[in-house]
């Protein structure tokens, strides 16, 4: 009689120890390369944005015959709640240039629900988050805005910044340079008792106002860009050539690395400048999550990444329509 014995096999302690390790090198060389993948792959779909934006102003030019406005400020402006922004000449509405293209970029849903007078540059209409009941008093700030800006567009969000932390500062409603000032109006984190400027739809991207926008000074205005207060640039007036004319850029408006301060929202996003460079992300600046880069849509509806270290000369040259300064792309650090 045959007796047929069966024999369990089993990894040892040292051998079971030596396959762990392997795994995690593996996992430790595999978890870069996907991050690496992931991240140009949120690269090509920012670039994607900026592009159907460029182009957006392209065919809004094609129908009014010249370029959004970078903002739309109104000296007539009425606020149901004056004490709490910035009175006339400054006042409101702030309707912002990405507004203006909701049409072009197939947002239509939204566009429709935002009153015709926001688009009016003698508008009576006051500023868009302070004048539409209920107000928040809890926060001493006295908010109010529509239910339209609640609308989330994919292509206003940089796929890089899912930073969904709470804003130290609160929400950018309006956005713009004037006379060589930056003026920026943010909406305080709610109270328990009003409206939550978190549920406004955000934003990444912003116009270009060139050096510093307009100015009344001879030598800056020069550097002016194609986005300014109550603009209506057309394509002839930007002498340095589309090609080489900044439109639209990225921005974080916060810190980077480092604590969220604001949040840009596509209704607060006017007009931005250069002056202050990419290279110290703050809320003053065109800024990214992009190593090493932030990308630019161009006037010609190109797009084209810009070092982070570039200097700030040649980045307000490109960003100035009008200056006979003709940035060679070898400058732009990419």
């Amino acid at each position: 009689m045959y007796r047929l014995e069966s024999r369990r096999k089993a990894f040892t302690l040292i051998e079971l120890l030596v396959v762990i390790a392997i795994i995690a090198i593996l996992i430790g060389l595999l978890l870069p390369a996907v991050q690496k993948v992931r991240e140009a792959a949120a690269r090509m779909s920012c670039q994607n944005n900026l592009k159907q934006i460029a182009l957006a102003s392209h065919n809004y030019q094609s129908a009014y015959g010249i370029l959004p406005p970078g903002i739309v400020i109104s000296a007539n402006s009425v606020n149901a709640n004056p004490g709490f922004v910035s009175a006339p000449p400054w006042a409101g509405p702030y309707t912002s240039c990405l507004a203006y293209l909701l049409p072009f970029v197939e947002q239509d849903n939204i566009f429709r629900q935002i009153p015709s007078n926001m688009f009016d540059f003698k508008t009576t209409a006051g500023a868009w988050a302070y004048n539409t009941p209920p107000y928040d008093s809890g926060n001493g700030n006295m908010t109010g805005y529509p239910d339209y800006v609640k609308g989330q567009t994919k292509i206003f969000r940089c796929p890089s910044d899912g930073d969904s932390q709470a804003p130290q500062w609160g929400y950018v409603d309006a956005y713009w340079t004037e006379s060589g000032v930056i003026w920026v109006d943010y909406l305080p984190p709610a109270s328990p008792s009003g409206p939550d400027p978190a549920l406004i739809g955000k934003c990444n991207y912003i116009s270009n106002a060139g050096g510093l926008g307009l100015t009344g000074n001879t030598y800056w205005d020069k550097w002016a860009g194609p986005y300014t207060t109550n603009s209506k640039t057309k394509f002839e007036d930007i002498t340095d050539g589309t090609s080489n004319t900044l439109a639209f850029g990225e921005t974080l408006s916060s810190s980077y690395p480092g604590a969220r301060q604001m949040y840009l929202t596509w209704m607060g996003s006017g007009t931005m400048p250069t002056a202050w460079g990419i290279n110290n992300p703050g809320w003053y600046t065109f800024s990214s999550k992009h190593l090493g880069i932030v990308q630019f849509g161009y006037c010609d509806g190109s797009v084209h990444a810009i070092s982070k270290t570039i200097s700030t000369t040649v980045l307000v040259a490109v960003s100035g329509m009008g200056d006979g300064t003709i940035v060679d792309s070898n400058q732009l650090g990419n």
